[in-house]
Order: C-alpha cells, then sequence, then structure tokens
C-alpha cells in the first residue's frame, strides 16, 4: 500500500494541534497546585520532549518500518500483538476523552438542550471522514487553521490581560513536592501524553532528521500557550472563582468585549477550540485503524476506517455519562494509565534492542 508522506514542519503543526486542542479546558492541574502549576506543566514538557528522543531513536533503528511493525518485530509475534493492544486501548481512552469533553462543554456552555449524543455522532461522523482522506489530508487542514488561532489567541490574551488584577504566579512554591509530582503526572497525561501517539506517524514523515525538532517546538509552543491560559485565567477570576469554574480559561474569554457590536467574541474562539479537538480525534482514529490493519494483516485500511468510527462512538456513549467520572477519570486514571504506553514500552524496546545488538554482536 502507498503511503503519502508529510514533511516534518506539516507533523510539528499537526502536533501542536493535536496537543492543544481542548488542552485549555479544565486546567486541572492548576486548580490542584495554583501558582506553582508552572513546574508541573514545564516538567512534563521536559519530559515529552526527552521521551520523543527516545521515540525517535527507536524509529532511527528501523527506518522504513512503522512503529507497530517495530514492536511486533522485536517483541514477537504474539506479545507484540498484546502491546500494540494497550495502544488501541490507549488510543480508544483518549479519543473517548476528547469526545466526551466536547460534548460536555458544548451542552454544558452553549447548546443545553442538545442530546450530547447527538453531538458526539456528528463530530466522529467528521473525524472519521477526514482520517479516512489520509494524513496528507489532515495536515494540510492543521496549517489552514493554526494561524488563525494564533491570531485569534494573541488578540484575546491582549484584551484579557488589562483585567488581570493580581499576579497568579506569586506566592511561589507553596505545595509539597509530592503534590507537584502528581500535578506534573496530571499535566503529562493530559494534553503532553498524548504525543506518543504521535510516533505512529513518524515513519510517515519526509526527513526524519527533523522529526524531534519539529514536535519539540510544538510541545514547547503549547506548553506557553497552557502557561500562558492559566496565567490569565487566574489573573482575571482569582483563586476561588478559578477552581469552582467548569471551563476556567472559557470564563475569563467571557470577559472580552469589543464594543457594543462584538460582545460575544468566545463563540469565534470556541469555533477555533472545537476544530483543534477535533484533530485529537482524528489522528487517535488514524493511528488506531493503522495498529488495527497491523494486528489482523489487513493490506487495505479503506474499509476500516467506519467501523473504526462507530466502535469510538459506541464506547464514547457508554463512557463517562456524567462529568464527575470524566474527572475522575482526568485526574485519577489517565496520569497512570498514560505510563504504560508512553514510558515503559518505549523503555521495554530499548531494552530489547540492546539485548539484541549485544548478542549479534557476540555472534
Amino acid at each position: 500500500m502507498k503511503v503519502e508522506k508529510i514533511s516534518p514542519f506539516q507533523l510539528g503543526c499537526l502536533c501542536f494541534a493535536y496537543m492543544s486542542g481542548f488542552s485549555t479546558l479544565y486546567l486541572l492541574e492548576a486548580k490542584l497546585i495554583l501558582h506553582d502549576v508552572w513546574m508541573a506543566n514545564i516538567t512534563a514538557a521536559v519530559a515529552i520532549i526527552l521521551l520523543l528522543q527516545l521515540l525517535m531513536y527507536i524509529q532511527r533503528r528501523f527506518p522504513d518500518q512503522n512503529f507497530s511493525d517495530i514492536i511486533v518485530n522485536m517483541f514477537g509475534n504474539w506479545i507484540g500483538k498484546f502491546v500494540l493492544c494497550l495502544y488501541l486501548l490507549a488510543m480508544t481512552g483518549l479519543g473517548v476523552l476528547s469526545l466526551r469533553s466536547i460534548a460536555l462543554f458544548y451542552t454544558t456552555a452553549i447548546l443545553p438542550n442538545t442530546s450530547s449524543s447527538l453531538i458526539m455522532a456528528i463530530v466522529v461522523l467528521v473525524t472519521t471522514y477526514a482520517a479516512y482522506l489520509g494524513l496528507n489530508a489532515i495536515s494540510r487542514a492543521a496549517l489552514v487553521i493554526l494561524p488563525f488561532f494564533a491570531m485569534a489567541m494573541v488578540v484575546i490574551c491582549i484584551f484579557i490581560f488589562n483585567d488581570v488584577e493580581l499576579n497568579p504566579l506569586l506566592p511561589q512554591f507553596q505545595h509539597s513536592f509530592p503534590l507537584i509530582v502528581y500535578g506534573s503526572m496530571i499535566s503529562f497525561g493530559f494534553p503532553f501524553g498524548k504525543t506518543s501517539v504521535i510516533v505512529f506517524l513518524f515513519s510517515e514523515i519526509t526527513n526524519q532528521k527533523k522529526v524531534v525538532r519539529s514536535c519539540a517546538i510544538a510541545v514547547i509552543l503549547s506548553c506557553l500557550y497552557l502557561l500562558m491560559s492559566t496565567y490569565l485565567s487566574i489573573g482575571c477570576l482569582g483563586e476561588h472563582l478559578f477552581k469552582s469554574a467548569a471551563f476556567p480559561f472559557f470564563s475569563a474569554i467571557q470577559l472580552v468585549k469589543f464594543g457594543e457590536y462584538i460582545e460575544r467574541i468566545e463563540i469565534m474562539i470556541i469555533g477555533i477550540w472545537t476544530i483543534l479537538t477535533l484533530f485529537e480525534i482524528i489522528i487517535a482514529q488514524y493511528c488506531f485503524v493503522k495498529i488495527v490493519g497491523r494486528i489482523f494483516g489487513a493490506k487495505a485500511l479503506s474499509s476500516l476506517y467506519l467501523p473504526a468510527g462507530a466502535f469510538f462512538i459506541a464506547v464514547s456513549m457508554r463512557s463517562f455519562d456524567n462529568p464527575a467520572k470524566l474527572l475522575s477519570y482526568d485526574m485519577m486514571i489517565l496520569p497512570i494509565s498514560i505510563l504504560a504506553p508512553s514510558i515503559l514500552v518505549p523503555l521495554a524496546l530499548i531494552g530489547t534492542i540492546w539485548v539484541r545488538c549485544g548478542l549479534a554482536n557476540k555472534s
């Protein structure tokens, strides 16, 4: 099957869109440790950059193979497919999390009388078709939307800054070290740990030498965007209102008004947020289909996208049926469950590669 490759720059834009999406929707780590949140975000960003270096090292050892092929070849057929099933489980969780988050936001803040199932079904129809079009079409869409996102964020942040009444980063070091570590794990789980899914796209990049740099720039920009959103939200709303708000950054954006006729500027921002969130689900579905195809040895993947979309919507409708369960998953389960596909599997791959290289050298 012929694979159309994309450039490292396109991958970087896609990586930023994939990470940023609704990364500022809940700001859970900020609600947990407030003034010390910058340590959690920076720690998680540095960890994922180091992880990208590790993943790229593995990919360079097998430049012509997809990451799913590398896993099966290194671990063996049965163990490798079991590991791929773990990735499928992680991608399903990330996809369902994004679907439920966007449905919760719309039914809470914009369309209270609309069924969340209907919103998720519409979103999955769009993302399934986008994943079916292929990585080239997905990356071109990211290139189109990101300039509008950057322009809108700059304008919004300039106007929100006028309402900042306190320095949200002071006083410093008010929380214990274990709590800061846990805040870093929450930040790693969402949004930075999601970047481990991008490794399944590395084999489809034209110049693999520039992959880490492009993705690292995307991670840094995403970290700055997250820190900026947190700073403005706490500074405008205050600590107590920030903690009690369901969507703090959205509440801060609602303070922005441009005169008498353009008061609801947040509606335009919501549209851009929604599109970026679609990229999270699209990438999850795209990589999900690639892994399913590898497990079952399918040569043509085009027929798998619709069943994969149906699977995502079916699981979403049965999962996180109230906001408390969704937030509990974000706070307590995701920071732990993301460690296996993001850290443990790459380390096990590195160990297997070194052992095999050592045995080959001895022989």
